[in-house]
């Protein structure tokens, strides 16, 4: 009895397309905009298994892959990501992330002590200027 491995393709075009987006740091707002779609169409293709070619052929041109790409790219049941040195690797894509949470959290941090800095000099005007009245009162 012969036995052979069978592989079911798993092509899901709606989840290529996020993927390549995301991979290229494009939100969805912006998709829209380039395909002229509103960000709630572009939800729902991106959700679809299956779109037709003339969709296709819009989604390729505006993210510069190839329908092709995008038609054949199969879905991988396992992702395995490795994060080393910020950067996030997707082994089922093979892309890159370079994203940094860290930095945006100091960034953040920053901004709140300059606001706060900017309150604590606001209350200090006001106290002098209540000095000020309290002296003129004496």
């Amino acid at each position: 009895m012969k036995t052979e491995n069978l592989s079911i393709k798993r092509v899901h075009h709606g989840h290529n397309i996020r993927d390549i987006r995301r991979g290229k740091g494009i939100k969805q707002e912006a998709m829209a905009d380039m395909v002229h779609l509103s960000q709630q169409t572009v939800s729902r293709y991106e959700s679809a298994q299956v779109i037709d070619d003339e969709m296709l052929e819009r989604f390729a041109k505006a993210l510069d892959v190839s329908v092709e790409e995008i038609k054949t790219t199969e879905e991988e049941t396992n992702n395995n990501y490795y994060i080393e040195n910020n950067t996030f690797s997707d082994s089922s894509s093979g892309i890159l992330y370079n994203y940094t949470p860290v930095k945006e959290i100091i960034e953040l941090c920053n901004q709140k002590v300059e606001l706060y800095e900017r309150l604590l000099e606001v209350e200090k005007g006001k106290i002098t200027w209540l000095e000020k009245i309290l002296e003129q009162k004496k």
